[in-house]
């Protein structure tokens, strides 16, 4: 396992894995329609971020593409069609992320965090609108900025000489 989720248990690293495919379908999906505009960014998404991201990171996502697609297909079938009975299944199975990054040091669940807003954001913007702009709907805005994770905020300061 990675240095920076040694301390996690391997089904809790598995968690974390799988919330970046859950994180697109509920993003993709809360509107009921994943298009394939959004599917395959948020697959190009995870691509780009295992070979350039941040080096706490990077080892992560290489492990998040390794099962994305297979693990999205999976979640696509066995969650429930109806998009707010499947919104809530996703938020209680993300919520779970709450007790795992508490075990992870405040930087590197910093990371993690943002790294999942700003994926969700990014598929929210992946379809619709004029040139991508008003293009987040009512429903992926409901559930953009994740509310079931607990905002994680870790800034570094340049140490004085």
């Amino acid at each position: 396992m990675i240095s920076a989720f040694k301390a996690l248990k391997d089904e809790e690293y598995q968690a974390l894995i799988e919330a970046v495919p859950l994180i697109a379908i509920l993003i993709g999906g809360a509107d009921n329609d994943i298009d394939l505009n959004e599917k395959a960014w948020a697959e190009k998404i995870v691509k780009i971020r295992s070979y350039s991201n941040h080096f706490d990171l990077k080892p992560y996502y290489k492990d998040v593409d390794a099962q994305y697609s297979e693990l999205f297909e999976k979640f696509l079938k066995s969650l429930s069609k109806d998009p707010d009975v499947r919104s809530r299944e996703i938020s209680k199975k993300l919520k779970a992320i709450n007790d795992i990054f508490i075990k992870l040091n405040m930087r590197t669940a910093s990371q993690l965090y943002s790294s999942f807003i700003a994926y969700a954001e990014q598929i929210a913007r992946a379809s619709g609108g004029i040139l991508r702009m008003m293009s987040v709907s009512k429903e992926e805005s409901l559930w953009i900025g994740l509310p079931m994770i607990d905002p994680i905020f870790y800034e570094e300061l340049d140490e004085e000489e």
